[in-house]
């Protein structure tokens, strides 16, 4: 075994811990946005059968602006606490 693989392998597997965890939500929710206004274009454009998929997706982008509203005040709450922790 090579002294790469070995020092590999002796390694303690460490946890991924993702950087920007409202990034692939702020895709989302540029997505579900994208969305509803396609809809809202259709709708008063006269196809008002669409107004249950409008509902759904005003619903859609609260509930995915709520929790990225939950996941910065996260972070700002582990922020604030890591200089106590090392003090």
């Amino acid at each position: 075994m090579s002294t790469r693989h070995a020092a590999r392998a002796a390694a303690p597997n460490t946890a991924h811990i993702r950087q920007k965890p409202t990034a692939s939500l702020q895709s989302k929710i540029d997505r579900v946005r994208h969305a509803r206004a396609k809809i809202a274009q259709r709708i008063t454009s006269g196809e008002e059968w669409m107004l249950p998929l409008l509902k759904r997706f005003n619903t859609e982008l609260a509930r995915l602006e709520e929790t990225q509203d939950l996941l910065l005040q996260a972070t700002e709450i582990a922020n604030h606490a890591a200089p106590h922790r090392a003090a």
